[in-house]
């Protein structure tokens, strides 16, 4: 797998973000940071900085887990619906606004955060050098 290049200073200054944003129950900022957490890890796993969207470099994460001999598609689902989610909190944005978003969001930002870290362990079994651009769960 080839790692691609990324701005580890970029990952950790997002990854302090969130946890702030966490900290100070800013669960929307939160939640946005994490799902640019997760693409970027995406990307730097797959070694893609193109115009993709999400749900691309879901599939081909997908593909990847398929060519070498997964039986079990893991995280394909999680992070299908960790997008949708994130669609929705968009879409709540400017539907519901804010507050009203910001209120039913804490299990999902936790969630997310949970999430990242398990992905970068599972990550980890196929290129050990992933954390080696930045990307820490603590």
């Amino acid at each position: 797998m080839v790692i691609v290049a990324v701005d580890s200073e970029i990952i950790s200054d997002n990854e302090a973000a969130a946890r702030r944003s966490y900290d100070r129950r800013d669960y929307v900022q939160c939640f946005l940071l994490m799902h640019s957490l997760v693409e970027s890890l995406l990307r730097a796993f797959l070694g893609r900085t193109g115009k993709q969207s999400f749900s691309a470099l879901i599939a081909e994460y997908q593909r990847y887990l398929e060519a070498v001999g997964q039986d079990r598609l893991t995280f394909v689902d999680e992070l299908t619906k960790f997008n949708k989610r994130r669609n929705r909190v968009v879409h709540d944005l400017w539907t519901r606004g804010y507050s009203a978003t910001n209120k039913g969001l804490a299990s999902a930002c936790r969630g997310a955060i949970l999430m990242f870290g398990l992905f970068i362990e599972w990550l980890e079994t196929f290129d050990d050098e992933i954390t080696q651009v930045g990307f820490r769960y603590e």
